[in-house]
C-alpha cells in the first residue's frame, strides 16, 4: 500500500455505503470485539463485490467480526479506509495476506486512539462544550443545537474525510504524518489546549462559595475575598481535585454527586456555604 488508490465513480457510491457503515461503531461496540462489528459493516460492500467466492467472503467477513478493535470513533474512519482498500487489493491481486490487514488493524488502533482521545475529546470537545455551556447558561438553545452541529456534525465530517484519504493513501498517510513529527506534536498541543480549557471551564462554571463571616473583635473576616485574593476560583480547584482523587480511588461518580450534595447541605445548615 504504497501508491494512491485511484477512485472510480462506481467505487465512491460503494464507499459512501461503507462510510454509513462506519456510523455504526459506537451503536455495537461490545466487550468481546470492541468494533468488531462495525469493521463487518464498513468492509462487507468492498468484501461483498470484490471477493469471487463465499467462501472468501465468509472468510473475511468472520476474521473482522472475531477480531477486538477499539479506537477513537473518527479514527476508525481512517483504519476502516485503509482496511478497504487492503481487502479490495487482496480481493483482486492475492497480494497481501490477510494476517498484514489484521495486523495493520491491530498496530494502528493505539497510536490513533491516544491522537482521537487528545484532540477530538479532551480538546476540541472541552473547547466547544466550554462555548456551547455559556450560551445555554443564559436560557438560549442554541447552545445545545451549537454543541450537535460543531461537535456532533464535525466528527462525521472528520470521519469521513479520514476514511476517503485512507482509502486513497493507504498506510502511507499515518507513515509520513510519524516521519514529519505531526502526530506526537498534535498529541503535545491538545493535551495542553485541554487542559487549559478544563481549568477555565471548572473556574467559571464550579462555583464554590463561602458565605461565613465571622466578627472578631468588631472586624468582620471576609473569608471568601481572602481566598479570591489568593487565587480566584481555588476552592471550586479544590473541589475538582477532591473528585478526581475520589474516582482515582474507585469512587463511582454517583456516589460522588451524593456525596457532594450530602456536603453541601450540611456546610449550608451550618451557615459556612
Amino acid at each position: 500500500m504504497t501508491k494512491k488508490t485511484e477512485i472510480s465513480a462506481e467505487d465512491k457510491k460503494l464507499l459512501r455505503k461503507c462510510y454509513i457503515g462506519s456510523l455504526s461503531c459506537m451503536r455495537t461496540t461490545s466487550s468481546v470485539s470492541g468494533l468488531g462489528r462495525a469493521m463487518v459493516l464498513t468492509t462487507a460492500p468492498i468484501i461483498e463485490k470484490y471477493y469471487k467466492t463465499d467462501e472468501e467472503k465468509k472468510e473475511a467477513i468472520y476474521r473482522h467480526a472475531t477480531e477486538f478493535h477499539n479506537t477513537h470513533q473518527a479514527m476508525f474512519g481512517l483504519i476502516a479506509g485503509i482496511t478497504c482498500a487492503m481487502e479490495k487489493e487482496r480481493a483482486q491481486k492475492g497480494n497481501i495476506d490477510a494476517g498484514v490487514i489484521s495486523g495493520l488493524k491491530a498496530s494502528l488502533m493505539g497510536p490513533l486512539a491516544g491522537i482521537g482521545d487528545s484532540f477530538f475529546f479532551n480538546c476540541y470537545r472541552v473547547i466547544i462544550a466550554g462555548i456551547c455551556i455559556g450560551i445555554a447558561s443564559t436560557g438560549n438553545i442554541l447552545g445545545p443545537l451549537l454543541f450537535v452541529l460543531l461537535y456532533g456534525f464535525g466528527l462525521l465530517a472528520v470521519k469521513y474525510v479520514l476514511f476517503m484519504q485512507g482509502y486513497k493513501n493507504g498506510i502511507t498517510l499515518v507513515d509520513k504524518a510519524y516521519e514529519t513529527g505531526i502526530i506526537p506534536l498534535l498529541m503535545e498541543a491538545a493535551g495542553v489546549l485541554g487542559a487549559i480549557m478544563v481549568g477555565c471551564l471548572i473556574s467559571t462554571n464550579v462555583r464554590v462559595t463561602v458565605v461565613a463571616a465571622p466578627v472578631i473583635n468588631g472586624a468582620t473576616i471576609d473569608i471568601q475575598g481572602m481566598l479570591d485574593s489568593i487565587m480566584p476560583g481555588l476552592l471550586s480547584l479544590a473541589l475538582w481535585w477532591v473528585c478526581y482523587k475520589g474516582l482515582q480511588k474507585g469512587l463511582t461518580p454517583i456516589k460522588m454527586i451524593f456525596i457532594i450534595i450530602g456536603a453541601c447541605i450540611v456546610l449550608s445548615f451550618l451557615g459556612i456555604l
